[in-house]
């Protein structure tokens, strides 16, 4: 709902209205660097937006490629529950050795903000796993980290409702 305030005053030109928000809903959004320091470029694979989306303009997409020695950065938009995702990259090291990194985060208003990461064989990431994924989310700390093979994954969220989420991926 929106309420429009006047005022006026005889020494004063006519007044103008004033817009106040009345219901206005707490709205997150999480910018997130993905930093790359791998000899490989890695390859978005897939997403899962639990709350909110990517956003819009210059950071509304997930980088489809993130070159090596490269940060990759997204907006990530909450909706009144807060911004709450997920993105998975391939590591391609060699045809018979690839990686899958999923980086995910949690981020709603008035809570403590999560982060959680996982590596694993190139296409273990499946819808099914969503969910598992989720819980593991929302029982972790505001920072994680996993390896597998030669490749770890290390990930941290800031604090508040705009905090930026920087995820490193790095030979182990």
């Amino acid at each position: 709902m929106i309420d429009v305030l006047v005022s006026s005053s005889a020494n004063t030109t006519p007044a103008r209205p004033t817009r106040k928000n009345t219901n206005m809903a707490q709205v997150t959004t999480s910018i997130c660097n993905v930093k790359n320091i791998t000899s490989s470029t890695l390859i978005y694979q897939m997403s899962n937006d639990w709350q909110g989306a990517i956003g819009a303009g210059g950071l509304g997409y997930y980088p489809k490629e993130i070159k090596s020695r490269v940060t990759g950065t997204f907006q990530h938009v909450g909706n009144q529950n807060g911004s709450q995702g997920a993105v998975v990259y391939r590591i391609t090291i060699s045809p018979n050795e690839n990686y899958d990194v999923m980086v995910a985060w949690f981020n709603q208003p008035n809570s403590p903000n999560k982060a959680y990461t996982l590596v694993d064989q190139a296409g273990s990431f499946t819808t099914d796993r969503w969910a598992a994924i989720f819980n593991a989310l929302i029982n972790s700390e505001s920072n994680s980290s996993s390896t597998l093979g030669a490749y770890t994954s290390k990930v941290e969220i800031g604090d508040g409702n705009f905090p930026t989420v920087s995820a490193t991926i790095s030979a182990a």
